[in-house]
């Protein structure tokens, strides 16, 4: 009995091992993604794009996938970890940096998917259509590809007389970018941009006056929902600050980091937010106000809780929670909206109490 307690307690350290943030943050992504697909092929969800838009969404999450392709792969690792196998630096390059381009292009394959089950209906053009869709989806994986390849040659190969051409940054935009712009900080961003936009375009389709959504506070609900979602990206971002640096040679306040925290997400989602705020204020303005509120207060508690020093997935269990409370309070009276303030409150006074333990890690 005592050697299969031990089995157990290893076995659940080794799935708390596993729940590193990126991991998470797929994991969670890949699930959504799935389960809207199937509610949409099953015809759950019924999306009915027409040519046009399919055309501008596919080169808009194209152009975000470009985008992320820019960013520096650290191959050295890779030439470590296969340091022992039979093929050339060159080759191990290529596989890697191909496969990160299928990665990068997930989005553009998923929503291929959609687009195939959206013009079904257009019998004579369907498969011309679906032959150009597919191929630049294919055309954006392999620019993806040489966009990665031939950047960290240039890196690999430049010389110091390069620097001194090199655009120069300001360092606190600089290390701002470096601590928060995380891989699953842009695929959260990416994903919530692209469900808002759909979602907005597929209920404007669908009415014939804009005061059809006037009481419509389900849609309200689910812009929420969409925008805690992207707000969750923070949580992987976090522990990619420089905490030594912040601890030993500029140590700073929890006001420090949070309002740094802020700013990042108001860059990056401050005209998403205004976009709402412009649409709702057509629609409800008393309803866009209510909503916004929820929609600062659940940013707050993602914040937060990511500067807590606790398991990510135990994170990402209590922003579902919160979420879900959240929507549920909004369906009741104004009146009890403050208590959405409770949360705020206490996940502030946990990240003040632990945010210095970043430091020790």
């Amino acid at each position: 009995m005592g050697l299969l307690f031990f089995w157990i307690k290893i076995a659940i350290k080794r799935l708390l091992d596993l729940s590193k943030p990126y991991l998470v943050v797929i994991l969670c992504a890949l699930m959504f993604i799935g389960a809207f697909i199937y509610a949409f092929i099953n015809g759950h969800i019924v999306i009915n794009f027409d040519i046009k838009t399919i055309y501008i969404i596919l080169l808009l999450i194209i152009f975000l996938s470009l985008i992320i392709s820019f960013k520096k792969y650290h191959l050295m690792q890779i030439l470590i970890k296969y340091s022992k196998c039979k093929y050339q630096n060159r080759v191990i390059y290529m596989r890697y940096l191909l496969k990160q381009a299928l990665i990068n292009n997930s989005l553009p394959i998923i929503f291929n998917i959609i687009a195939y089950y959206s013009i079904i209906n257009y019998s004579t053009i369907k498969i011309v259509h679906i032959f150009i869709l597919f191929g630049i989806t294919i055309f954006s994986i392999f620019l993806s590809f040489i966009i990665m390849y031939e950047k960290n040659n240039y890196l690999n190969d430049k010389n110091p007389k390069i620097n001194n051409k090199i655009l120069k940054i300001n360092p606190l935009i600089k290390s701002a970018l470096y601590d928060y712009l995380s891989s699953d900080f842009l695929i959260t961003l990416i994903l919530s941009i692209i469900i808002f936009i759909a979602f907005i375009i597929n209920i404007t389709k669908d009415i014939n006056n804009i005061d059809e959504l006037k009481n419509n506070s389900t849609l309200f609900m689910i812009i929420t929902i969409i925008f805690s979602v992207g707000f969750t990206g923070i949580v992987s971002s976090i522990p990619n600050i420089n905490w030594k640096f912040q601890a030993i040679i500029s140590p700073n306040s929890i006001n420090y980091h949070l309002k740094r925290t802020f700013l990042v997400l108001a860059v990056f989602f401050g005209w998403l937010i205004l976009l709402f705020i412009i649409f709702g204020g057509y629609v409800n303005i008393t309803l866009t106000i209510k909503y916004l509120y929820c929609i600062l207060v659940l940013s707050c508690i993602t914040v937060n809780l990511s500067f807590s020093i606790t398991n990510v997935m135990i994170k990402m269990f209590i922003i579902t929670i919160i979420t879900i409370l959240t929507v549920w309070v909004t369906a009741l009276p104004s009146g009890f909206l403050p208590i959405l303030l409770i949360p705020v409150i206490i996940t502030f006074i946990k990240a003040k109490n632990e945010y210095r333990e970043w430091s020790l890690l």
